[in-house]
């Protein structure tokens, strides 16, 4: 009997232990391997921002000479190490399985957690984290003469940066802020393009259509309609004000409403989905249990990683109503760079009509042309349309909300074909 004892607590130890040691990730990325560069930055004394590049199809040899795209996530404050990598576009998708229609095919992709203090990027004292959109650029400038820096091959690869949701907001400034330190000659850098996906950029004119895509999909009642059309109005009014904290507070009380009067879970980035955070709740746990312990060359392993960050989103709420179109006008106005705009129809947070006013209501020496221009069907069934005219493009995708290249790949994809084509 004693002898049966000892087998059975051997037993179970050994498969506890076998259990332990299996690494999802690392089994996936041992059978598909993909050469990454991980790295910090240190953009401020005491403040480090984490890249993290892949190369090109899994190899660094010759990856040079294939497009890079700098990938600017948005919140503010959550991580796209983890968003972007696993949720979106990268390799392995949340269940550490391969995703077909990752990004990393024929191109580079350099992930930011940013700003300093989201995902594994950290600062010696809360007090360097930043407050301004403008601080936030700033800090990623840096980093990416950082990354130039230290990988020299890239300084001639044809460079795009593409930013998503409050990411999308804050491209403009920072493609303003690279182009700018190119024409100065302080970086090294073949910048070709920004795309804006699902972008923050004019929060004004995607404030003002949130009740009417809600209530025309049937998810709020008349009553709650009038109200939130009411609150909306006086966002607009108090944001032509600059008085964002005043719009900050506005759409607070906007967004209480929606979530206390709708008979149902309104999943805000696609409307037609589950909410993601139970998947992203798990992905938190799957990243500091079998991502970072592969990253102890560069991560301390006593860093929690979440995919988001609370204190660095409430640190920017004076800027959340800040819009960033005075920066997309003077890069049309002034360069040759290409302007690719992208958004779903299903999307809550940044609805597609309310991008398609901001991007109809820019003012640059193209405005008629492409106001004028006629719409194209994206190739597939049924996957939207997109308008061009001369540097800038617009793309209204179907089937996708925030979340566009998860969403609909085979739209991306042909965004992504547009934006890198270089003959056009």
């Amino acid at each position: 009997m004693m002898w049966l004892l000892v087998f059975i607590i051997f037993t179970f130890a050994y498969e506890g232990e076998t259990q332990t040691d299996f690494n999802p990730y690392m089994e996936a990325f041992n059978k598909r391997p993909w050469k990454c560069d991980q790295d910090y930055v240190q953009v401020r004394p005491g403040a480090f921002l984490f890249y993290w590049l892949y190369y090109a199809d899994g190899s660094s040899t010759g990856a040079h000479q294939k497009p890079l795209i700098i990938w600017i996530q948005g919140g503010p404050g959550l991580a796209a190490s983890g968003i972007g990598n696993f949720a979106e576009f990268g390799p392995l998708n949340m269940d550490m399985e391969p995703r077909n229609h990752t990004w990393v095919n024929g191109r580079n992709v350099l992930l930011i957690d940013h700003p300093v203090g989201t995902g594994f990027s950290y600062a010696v004292d809360d007090s360097l984290l930043v407050r301004t959109d403008r601080e936030m650029a700033i800090d990623l400038s840096k980093l990416i003469k950082g990354f130039f820096k230290k990988h020299k091959a890239f300084r001639q690869t044809p460079t795009y940066i593409i930013g998503q949701s409050y990411g999308g907001k804050l491209s403009p400034r920072l493609g303003y802020y690279l182009y700018t330190a190119i024409q100065k000659k302080s970086l090294k850098m073949n910048f070709k393009g920004i795309g804006i996906g699902s972008g923050w950029v004019n929060p004004r004119e995607s404030a003002l259509v949130q009740p009417d895509f809600l209530y025309l999909m049937g998810i709020i009642d008349q009553s709650t309609y009038l109200r939130c059309k009411q609150i909306v109005k006086n966002m607009s009014v108090v944001i032509d004000n600059n008085e964002f904290m005043r719009a900050l507070k506005l759409d607070s009380v906007l967004f209480t409403m929606l979530h206390w009067e709708t008979s149902m879970e309104i999943n805000f980035n696609n409307i037609n989905q589950v909410s993601p955070y139970p998947a992203l709740d798990k992905l938190e746990i799957k990243v500091n249990k079998y991502v970072k312990p592969t990253l102890s060359h560069v991560v301390n392993q006593s860093l929690q990683w979440e995919y988001r960050s609370d204190i660095v989103y409430e640190n920017l709420y004076q800027n959340f109503f800040v819009p960033s179109t005075k920066f997309l006008e003077m890069l049309l106005n002034s360069t040759k760079l290409k302007i690719t705009v992208y958004n779903g129809n299903l999307d809550v947070v940044t609805p597609l009509a309310g991008a398609t006013n901001w991007v109809h209501k820019l003012q640059w020496h193209g405005a008629e042309e492409f106001r004028d221009a006629r719409r194209e069907p994206i190739r597939g069934f049924r996957n939207g349309f997109y308008k061009k005219s001369r540097q800038l493009s617009l793309w209204s995708v179907f089937g996708a909300g925030h979340w566009v290249p998860e969403d609909n790949p085979t739209a991306m994809e042909q965004i992504l074909e547009h934006m890198i084509d270089e003959a056009e």
